[in-house]
């Protein structure tokens, strides 16, 4: 496998939004509230070239196979620095436990520092277990808890 780490370029965006579609589909497993039918469009093309933005790929022979996408977050005047957003990582799952996310998450970390960031945060659903040891193992650890009160009931009435 000859896999390259490169920064997305605005070219990349449909590519993205391909894989952001599956990562929410993906997650539909774990949110009842998400759409399986959902198609991302038009999401990453401008984003990615965004001050504060950042987001990496992972391309074989030309296909893309994974992505990381995160971003600098401040409130000036509150915060002393900015904080790292990980706001979306996903790779094709044939290609999973190659150290492909470790990868792209480096590349994501090195924006992180070069960008004076505090830490780098990321939420992820308490369901997805597979994913919560990946980020444990790139040395996250819990720091807040995200709350949810349902409003509806599980079947979606």
């Amino acid at each position: 496998v000859f896999m390259v780490i490169r920064k997305a370029m605005k070219s990349d965006g449909a590519a993205l939004d391909a894989l952001l579609t599956k990562l929410i589909r993906d997650e539909t497993r774990y949110d009842s509230n998400l759409s399986p039918e959902v198609v991302i469009k038009d999401n990453y093309a401008q984003r990615i070239e965004e001050e504060g933005s950042s987001a990496f790929v992972a391309e074989e022979d030309g296909t893309i196979v994974g992505y990381l996408y995160g971003f600098l977050y401040q409130i000036p005047g509150m915060m002393l620095r900015p904080v790292a957003i990980m706001d979306a990582l996903y790779v094709e799952e044939a290609y999973r436990g190659q150290g492909i996310a470790r990868e792209l998450f480096q590349r994501f970390r090195e924006f992180a520092e070069e960008g004076h960031a505090d830490r780098i945060e990321l939420k992820v659903l308490s369901d997805n277990t597979k994913a919560m040891a990946l980020y444990e193992a790139l040395g996250f650890c819990e720091k807040k808890k995200y709350m949810e009160l349902l409003l509806t009931a599980k079947n979606g009435q």
